[in-house]
């Protein structure tokens, strides 16, 4: 069994928990509101839209677990070495999977009036297991965040083709805003992953991703 790398120092371990715990709970407040109104307007473009959330939530939530144990070094003590590998894996699927399923229904949030008679959220579920079927497969994130990155940009066309359609329908064109900074939210959080960016940045790309979050919230909260 190879060396483990030592543990974050425990200020970093404080950063990291309070990162993903106010993301977790940001989103959870966005889809709780965003339903409650789906509820009452029965508009299908917020059902897509709250379950966009809804996804970004848990796997930021995966995250924070999976973080939180490799961190106290709980399983360095039960695991073995391929254990630690296999749950690595694990956790990289299903954040595949929950990842690209959160930007599927951004982009079906959009586009949803011209795929009616597709059966949509089959497709979305569909497609984000075969990318997590392949990020199993492949054994490498940069598969995992390759697709994540062509499925940011999916959403950066579906909202150019949407607002090319709605551009005069005042309406619309007030929730363009949550999308461009919903773009910016993943496009911040892969930027590290890339290496775009010095790791010494991390802090402050978290703190940037929790203010797009706070403006969404307060959007949401304040138009809804």
């Amino acid at each position: 069994m190879p060396p483990l790398k030592p543990l974050p120092p425990p200020e970093f371990i404080a950063f990291e928990v309070v990162y993903f715990s106010v993301i977790f709970v940001l989103c959870f407040i966005l889809y709780y509101k965003l339903r409650e109104v789906y509820r009452i307007t029965d508009y299908r473009g917020f059902h897509f839209f709250s379950n966009t959330f809804l996804f970004l939530g848990i796997a930021y939530f995966l995250r924070f677990v999976t973080f939180l144990l490799f961190a106290s070094g709980v399983l360095f003590d039960e695991l073995s070495f391929e254990g630690v590998r296999g749950l690595m894996t694990f956790s990289l699927a299903f954040l595949a999977y929950s990842g690209s399923v959160a930007i599927l229904y951004n982009i079906y949030s959009l586009l949803w009036r011209w795929l009616e008679k597709i059966p949509s959220e089959a497709i979305i579920h569909i497609v984000a297991v075969l990318i997590a079927l392949i990020s199993i497969i492949a054994r490498s994130p940069l598969a995992f965040v390759t697709s994540q990155l062509i499925l940011i940009l999916f959403l950066l066309l579906a909202i150019f083709i949407n607002y090319r359609h709605y551009r005069f329908d005042g309406k619309v064109k007030r929730a363009y805003p949550l999308y461009i900074l919903l773009f910016v939210f993943w496009l911040l959080n892969l930027s590290l992953t890339f290496r775009l960016l010095p790791i010494e940045w991390r802090f402050t790309i978290y703190g940037l991703s929790v203010a797009v979050l706070l403006v969404i919230a307060y959007r949401v909260l304040k138009k809804l």
